[in-house]
């Protein structure tokens, strides 16, 4: 949807809207100083900062900078992008097709956007398993289709097997010479949910693999990027 805002809300200025055609979509306000209106663009993947000029016939692309050399942007444009983590957030991610290793009646449930070739992904897994060990977390693995070609289909053999749970465990116990065959086709609705995960992953503005959201104790949901430090995993996964 380039360059299109919803009919509830007001139409882009003209010199905005004129961004469209140079394949630059608005994704939203930003805050900008007085006299100038500023917007939230993507190009190719990449947030850009767009700027309405006070006379309202013009548009600059790049952060502003007041007399005294200060970033007038880079703060503003964090915090306009940045994903929203609310209840919606962990409705959606409860709706994908996960796979559930851990606790059966948990205390705390956290998801992880994995993908079976991965080699971080991998170490996060192997780091979890003493702590998930007895434990009351539950850990909802959310595979993805994102590092190699050979992805969707160790995916797919993952998750049309008669215990999902056990050949995801085979994998990573023989990672980097699995033992689980890639699957030679992808089933239409393993392919449609590789596909829906991955979007919710794109959604969430999640970079790469491995990427863990959970809610800390007051509800709060958060994300992780990456392999974690130890302290955070034991935070995150370990007993309540």
């Amino acid at each position: 949807m380039i360059g299109c805002t919803p009919a509830s809300e007001a139409p882009l200025p003209p010199p905005v809207q004129a961004l469209a055609a140079k394949g630059i979509t608005i994704k939203g306000p930003l805050k900008a100083p007085d006299g100038y209106r500023g917007f939230v663009g993507e190009y190719r993947g990449h947030t850009l900062p767009v700027y309405l000029l006070p006379d309202g016939e013009h548009t600059v692309i790049g952060s502003l900078y007041d007399r005294a050399g200060n970033d007038l942007t880079s703060d503003s444009l964090e915090a306009a992008s940045a994903p929203v983590l609310d209840d919606a957030t962990w409705a959606a991610l409860g709706k994908t097709r996960y796979i559930a290793e851990g606790a059966t009646n948990p205390r705390r449930i956290v998801y992880v956007f994995t993908d079976t070739e991965c080699p971080y992904c991998h170490k996060l897994w192997a780091a979890t398993q003493p702590l998930l060990a007895g434990g009351d977390v539950q850990v909802r693995h959310i595979l993805v289709a994102v590092i190699s070609p050979t992805s969707p289909y160790r995916a797919a053999a993952i998750l049309q097997a008669a215990d999902p749970l056990a050949a995801l465990r085979q994998h990573e116990q023989s990672f980097g010479h699995s033992t689980v065959v890639p699957a030679k086709t992808l089933a239409p609705a393993i392919e449609a949910a590789l596909v829906a995960n991955g979007e919710l992953m794109d959604k969430l503005g999640v970079q790469g693999t491995p990427a863990t959201v959970y809610r800390d104790a007051d509800g709060t949901i958060h994300m992780a990027a990456g392999m974690l430090p130890d302290a955070q995993l034991k935070a995150i996964f370990g007993p309540r």
